[in-house]
């Protein structure tokens, strides 16, 4: 038994490739009405990138939504908050682009740098044009949700958004 148990290891214990490792994790189509569920650590992370106390804790109150249309390499998508902090924002994104110009939830420009797939996960740099502040974005999907996860390497802060289809 043991030996029989052994032999069915082998090409996993000898590093063989497994059918489930051989085959690429798809990326997720993101199209769809979005609202945000919940948040984690957003306002510190605000306060982080230079919202006053009032800004950080109103933008971790609004009620933030998605509209996003995704076809392939491209995403368009329409960013606003209820109640609003800054008009409503668009955003055409082509993975492989070299930057992608938008706007924080306050109207500050940033760029998108470099969008690109890693396995289900899509993932770019991210930098305030006016600001000196270089974060990295990555969105994916986790039960159901899309999660927008935001990092401050050099102030060793990050957070996440987590949103839910609009019904």
């Amino acid at each position: 038994l043991i030996a029989t148990a052994l032999a069915s290891m082998a090409p996993m214990l000898l590093g063989a490739p497994q059918p489930a490792a051989v085959a690429e994790k798809k990326a997720p189509n993101f199209s769809g009405e979005w609202v945000l569920d919940r948040s984690e650590n957003q306002e510190a992370f605000l306060r982080s990138i230079g919202y006053t106390a009032i800004v950080a804790r109103t933008a971790d109150r609004a009620q933030a939504r998605q509209a996003i249309e995704h076809v392939g390499d491209e995403m368009r998508c329409r960013f606003e908050t209820v109640p609003p902090l800054a008009p409503a924002r668009l955003a055409v994104l082509h993975v492989g682009d070299e930057e992608v110009r938008t706007c924080d939830e306050i109207g500050r420009e940033t760029a998108l740098l470099k969008p690109s797939w890693k396995g289900e996960v899509l993932t770019a740099g991210l930098r305030y044009l006016k600001l000196p502040h270089e974060l990295r974005m990555e969105r994916y999907m986790q039960d159901g949700l899309m999660v927008e996860h935001l990092r401050y390497p050099r102030k060793g802060v990050e957070m996440r958004r987590l949103f839910k289809r609009s019904a």
